[in-house]
């Protein structure tokens, strides 16, 4: 992570950046009309995100948790119980997230990208749902 020191400011170059945060919230707010984002700016929520069949219900929650001040990717959440094809999926890894998380319902989707700081809010959207789109086991 690269930093930049301006009058006793560190500034993190690559972040997300606040601006580009509101301006993809906006862009999914129109698909998804219910969604919320913080006014901390670090977390979205979709209430009712659509699930494709091969998943044990047709919505869950989705939840992004993001830090604007660091060069790394959001991280997402959906329902705990939810399953694939019957399974729990190795994708839906309780292992990885944390326990806080677990106790409040949220599992972490463990997504395989390569971050680039240049990414948007909507980038990482798209990546989300063709994770969630495709995922077989």
């Amino acid at each position: 992570m690269e930093k930049k020191l301006q009058q006793n400011q560190i500034i993190y170059i690559g972040s997300m950046r606040k601006d580009k945060i509101i301006e993809g919230y906006y862009e999914i707010k129109k698909a998804f009309p219910d969604a919320m984002l913080s006014n901390t700016y670090r977390l979205l929520l979709i209430p009712k995100f659509p699930l494709p069949k091969q998943f044990n219900k047709p919505y869950t929650p989705l939840l992004i948790k993001i830090n604007p001040d660091l060069d790394v990717p959001p991280e997402v959440y959906v329902d705990r119980t939810l399953r694939v094809n019957g399974e729990k999926s190795f994708r839906l890894d309780e292992n990885i997230t944390e326990i806080d998380m677990l106790e409040k319902g949220w599992v972490k989707i463990c997504l395989k990208i390569n971050w680039s700081p240049n990414f948007s809010l909507i980038d990482f959207m798209i990546l989300v749902i063709d994770c969630i789109k495709n995922l077989k086991e």
